[in-house]
């Protein structure tokens, strides 16, 4: 016995650190199963061949159950009467008639896959418990039957409660069937044996304790797991499982999707589509407007067909007026000129310098203008002094000489439309400076109120009065304060 499980544990070591820790799942499967070998059975008896036969269920991806078979005939004893007249079984001799023992064991058993996740090899361990019965012929094929203590005769034959256990290999030539090989042990224990009392018999010759079978084998499985949306993965596995058919999963049961457009690989048409793409239940990118960027990425979705695109899906616009290529009929528009529906450039003023790019928007026509649209021959500095504007001692009121004065600022004022001023009236310091300081915005305002009633829009002039607060000449002389007591005009823009 202990020899046997010496035995048995060393060949098991064996086939775990030598075979590949892979298994299959075979979960919801009926395996059918056929093996073939040699079997010892300890002590005096002989090596005899076997046959065996499996049948199991695969209730998970690691468990399998159901029941396991054995047959074998063997020889290694004969009978031989003791000093007391006993028949008994002893140890046989090469010149003896020969005694064969048939062992036939059927047991329930449970199968442990190591690792269920590979696809071609399955290494297993197995165990479970039946009973073993054995009965005897002589080469003759006649029943041997043996007196017992009490000199009655019986038949020489028992049942064992048995306990099996073992290991092995399966590699899958194709999905539904297997070629492996095995080793497994039987022990068999005094349970339900009648071989004890009176009818102990083999004194010289112990009966089987175990039986240690080497064998190869053939595996059929016949149906499959559940698997209820038909993507190879067990129901139980599956952690995706309402998969559309036709989808490749991983495996976990979850549909892959390379392209990330929301349908997955197996049933997309179009695997490789971009990115933010809006697809058909084919796979394959939408595109509304025909303009070759799909919808989702379009950021132009109702571009007309024979406009061209680019990588947004919006109209090419070369020139950058706003009037895309396939509408502009003045597609070289200069960037920065106002332009009609039509993508021509505006020119309110007529000066050949489009709206956009005049600096002097309004420019009366026939006047030379320069590249800003600016009339040449008349030019606003940023500050004038308007002379000569006279005017009597504490008066506002314009002479004949300084109402000449102001038409010449009005003429550059028609000129450049766009022109905002400032007109400024200044005094000396003679007097007080609240006088001075009414008095100057009183002058300012009489010279806008003229140009105003020559037709210059009051939005364009500003009225302001400094008083003595600006002097620009010497108020010690009385060129200087003449000089001070004048009016200016300072561009706004």
């Amino acid at each position: 016995m202990q020899n046997g499980f010496r035995t048995v544990t060393i060949l098991l070591m064996i086939l775990v650190f030598t075979v590949p820790a892979f298994a299959v799942d075979n979960s919801g499967q009926i395996g059918f199963g056929a093996r073939g070998g040699v079997f010892i059975s300890g002590g005096e008896w002989k090596l005899g061949p076997m046959a065996g036969a499996d049948l199991k269920f695969g209730v998970h991806k690691r468990w399998s159950i159901g029941l396991t078979g054995m047959y074998g005939p063997t020889k290694g004893g004969m009978l031989e009467m003791d000093n007391n007249g006993i028949q008994r079984v002893v140890a046989a001799n090469d010149d003896a008639d020969k005694i064969r023992i048939y062992h036939h064991a059927i047991e329930m058993a449970a199968w442990f896959n190591v690792t269920p996740e590979a696809e071609k090899t399955n290494f297993y361990l197995m165990a479970g418990a039946g009973i073993d019965t054995w009965n005897t012929e002589n080469e003759a094929g006649e029943k041997v039957y043996v007196l017992d203590k009490n000199g009655e005769s019986f038949r020489y034959r028992d049942q064992q409660l048995s306990l099996v256990f073992g290991g092995g290999i399966e590699y899958y030539l194709i999905e539904e069937f297997s070629v492996g090989a095995g080793l497994r042990y039987h022990v068999l224990t005094s349970g339900l044996s009648q071989f004890k009392d009176d009818r102990d018999v083999g004194d010289n010759l112990d009966n089987p304790s175990g039986l240690l079978e080497i064998g190869v084998g053939l595996t059929a499985y016949l149906g499959s797991c559940k698997d209820s949306d038909k993507d190879g993965v067990c129901d139980e596995d599956d952690k995706c499982p309402e998969t559309p058919k036709g989808c490749i999963v991983d495996e976990a049961g979850c549909p892959l999707d390379g392209d990330g457009d929301g349908v997955c690989d197996g049933v997309d048409q179009c695997p490789d589509t971009p990115r933010g793409c809006k697809v058909d239940m084919n796979g394959c990118p939408i595109d509304s407007d025909k303009d070759g960027v799909c919808d989702g990425v379009d950021k132009c979705p109702d571009t007309p067909e024979i406009a061209k695109v680019d990588a947004d899906g919006c109209p090419i616009d070369t020139d950058r007026d706003g009037v895309p290529d396939y509408l502009d009929k003045c597609p070289g528009t200069p960037y920065g000129c106002k332009v009609d529906e039509n993508g021509c450039e505006i020119d309110s003023d007529g000066d050949g310098v489009c709206d956009g790019l005049d600096k002097c928007p309004g420019t009366p026509a026939g006047l030379k203008v320069d590249k800003d649209g600016c009339p040449i021959d008349y030019i606003i500095e940023k500050e004038e002094i308007l002379k000569p504007i006279i005017f009597a001692v504490n008066s506002a009121k314009l002479t004949k000489q300084s109402r000449k004065t102001i038409d010449a600022m009005i003429e550059k004022l028609v000129a450049v439309p766009h022109v905002r001023v400032e007109v400024q009236g200044h005094t000396d310091i003679t007097g007080t400076r609240e006088w001075n300081m009414e008095l100057s915005q009183m002058r300012a305002q009489s010279v806008v109120d003229y140009m105003v009633e020559k037709g210059i829009d009051a939005s364009r002039l500003v009225a302001r009065g400094y008083g003595p607060d600006k002097p620009k000449f010497d108020n010690k002389t009385a060129e200087g304060r003449r000089n001070n007591r004048r009016v200016e005009v300072v561009r706004l823009n």
